[in-house]
């Protein structure tokens, strides 16, 4: 056909697909709907069903938002979510689930019915995917599979939390509560001070799940925080002043949320001293890959001070140095929505930051974004914020 610079009929799935999104990069989204339509077919066709749920779910997008054509976009999407779902119950009949794949294809699921406003199938499929982790989660702990019990767990966790069936999330919460505290005691006998601060801040966050934002929460980030300190210093006799400053931030933190501000702030001076210095002795070395991180951990921890000005004009920095980097922009959002938790003891901030999480742990970016600035937008001065994080990243408020 007539523009299209490639025969329809005779071109395998592959040469389909390449062209047609090199047609939507030049702007030419007609053509390139046509050609990635019959890139989908083929894959089915031929039983490669990541690809053409891939491109289904692009499609879908595609006439959507760059064309406008909501109802034309609705099949694709639907045939996006039922191969998804195809994937899904293939992936479960493996001997050996590949978790990572298994989340990837549940959260194309919802996606696609949110998509498509399916209120219906989003809470039916949600509620399955829970089951199915919550499942999966008592097979591994079975088989002394912690790891990917922990993971199948959390993975149930939050699709409860999707629904609000709170009764779900607290039964899930308490197996976890059990695991980790396995864990944190394991990490304790062997001297282990970051992985049992690491497990006691997972203790923390499940147990506020059940008692809320109270003193048994607040103790247990109170002793995460305890042993990252001591992680830091064990850092620092090693020289390894990297994983100092990381570890000595993550501690700012887990006392921020205790309510100990003498000691988040204390810790913050400090560790802002410390940045400083290593950003400084980085240039000079030439190891400008590593700035970026840095500075980023610095506007990080003059936000736990309540600098937010001052941890925006870092984070420009940041930024600039990093090339942009898109996890640096949810890190921002959630510092702040974290700094506002604990300022208020705010359970339900505290709460939206775990499915932000979540989001950021699956490579769920944009989403992790677009959740935390609906979260900072109902703070009474979240558009000012939200301006000046958009102020930062150099791009108009709209």
């Amino acid at each position: 056909m007539e523009g299209l610079d490639v025969n329809l009929l005779m071109a395998d799935p592959e040469e389909l697909e390449k062209v047609g999104y090199k047609k939507l990069s030049e702007g030419k989204i007609k053509e390139a709907v046509k050609l990635l339509l019959r890139a989908a077919k083929g894959y089915e066709d031929r039983g490669y069903v990541i690809k053409a749920a891939t491109i289904y779910k692009d499609l879908g997008l595609i006439l959507k938002e760059r064309l406008g054509l909501e109802e034309r976009a609705r099949p694709l999407m639907l045939k996006a979510a039922y191969l998804y779902l195809r994937l899904i119950e293939e992936e479960i009949d493996r001997p050996e689930v590949n978790l990572e794949r298994l989340g990837d294809f549940c959260l194309n699921v919802i996606e696609a019915f949110t998509f498509l406003k399916e209120e219906e199938s989003l809470k039916k499929y949600t509620f399955e995917f829970a089951q199915m982790y919550e499942d999966l989660g008592a097979s591994y702990v079975e088989a002394g599979d912690f790891d990917s019990a922990i993971a199948a767990y959390e993975s149930a966790y939050r699709y409860y939390e999707l629904i609000n069936d709170q009764d779900h999330m607290k039964e899930v919460a308490s197996k976890l509560v059990d695991i980790y505290g396995r864990i944190a005691e394991d990490a304790l006998s062997e001297g282990n001070h970051e992985a049992a601060a690491e497990a006691f801040q997972k203790v923390a966050n499940y147990i506020k799940s059940i008692f809320g934002y109270d003193e048994r929460f607040r103790e247990l980030v109170e002793t995460a925080g305890q042993h990252y300190e001591k992680a830091s210093k064990l850092a620092y006799a090693e020289g390894d002043l990297d994983g100092m400053t990381t570890l000595l931030l993550k501690a700012q933190y887990a006392y921020l949320l205790a309510g100990n501000l003498n000691r988040a702030n204390l810790i913050g001076i400090n560790l802002i001293k410390m940045l400083n210095q290593i950003i400084g002795d980085y240039r000079s070395q030439g190891k400008f890959e590593l700035v970026g991180e840095k500075l980023m951990q610095l506007a990080e921890a003059l936000v736990a001070l309540g600098k937010l000005e001052d941890g925006l004009r870092i984070y420009r920095q940041a930024l600039e140095e990093s090339g942009g980097r898109v996890d640096f922009r949810a890190r921002i959002r959630m510092s702040i929505i974290r700094y506002f938790a604990a300022k208020n003891y705010d359970l339900r901030l505290l709460k939206a930051l775990d499915a932000i999480d979540f989001l950021v742990r699956h490579a769920k970016f944009i989403e992790a974004i677009e959740t935390a600035e609906k979260v900072i937008k109902s703070k009474e001065e979240g558009d000012k914020i939200l301006q000046a994080i958009y102020e930062a990243e150099g791009i108009s408020a709209e």
